[in-house]
């Protein structure tokens, strides 16, 4: 009887072992991770976890990833010279998800930053700063868009309506981006023209 709890105990304790060095590797690794690392780790998990359980099959809630996506990426972008969450994420029930709605949404948390980022970049020229921002800005929203659509792939739904959504959201905002670009820049124009006078 003493040589069965023996070996039991063993194996126990080597269970327990094992389990503790595992834990302590997850750990490690995951200290190796930056927080946004963790954060969008978390999100991408949860966002695969829910697919157990609920059909992302309505064009609102991919709408909704999108977004959410799109604004995390440009948080990435912007933290290292604007600090950590710049772009407050809000996906409220109630908020319109279309194709325009969440363009402008994008556009109008993206580009309020344009100042700070003049301000930080002032040795530049302003049409400098303005392409810089907008490089800076279109990747940060390029790399949100790709995630959000390999999700909707991974969970099969981008497709029909909602990648017609998607690609039309894309659309849109390049097109206000554009816009928000070349009105700065007829400000500048306009601006020195009216001190040269």
């Amino acid at each position: 009887m003493d040589i069965k709890t023996t070996n039991n105990v063993n194996t126990q304790t080597t269970t327990q072992t094992a389990t503790s060095q595992q834990a302590t590797q997850n750990t490690t690794s995951e200290s190796k991770m930056t927080n946004s690392q963790i954060s969008r780790q978390m999100m991408n998990n949860s966002i695969l976890a829910a697919q157990e359980e609920v059909s992302i099959a309505a064009g609102d809630k991919s709408m909704a990833l999108l977004y959410r996506a799109a604004i995390e990426a440009i948080n990435e972008e912007l933290a290292p010279t604007m600090g950590e969450n710049s772009v407050q994420k809000n996906a409220e029930e109630g908020i319109d998800y279309s194709p325009e709605a969440t363009a402008d949404r994008i556009v109008s948390f993206a580009t309020k930053f344009f100042a700070t980022h003049q301000q930080q970049n002032q040795s530049m020229g302003f049409d400098d700063q303005v392409s810089s921002f907008m490089v800076k800005i279109g990747d940060a929203i390029d790399q949100g868009f790709k995630e959000a659509s390999d999700i909707l792939s991974g969970l099969k739904v981008l497709q029909g309506d909602i990648a017609e959504g998607v690609d039309q959201t894309y659309e849109l905002i390049q097109q206000k981006l554009a816009q928000f670009a070349q009105d700065r820049l007829d400000a500048n124009t306009a601006k020195t023209e009216t001190k040269e006078a």
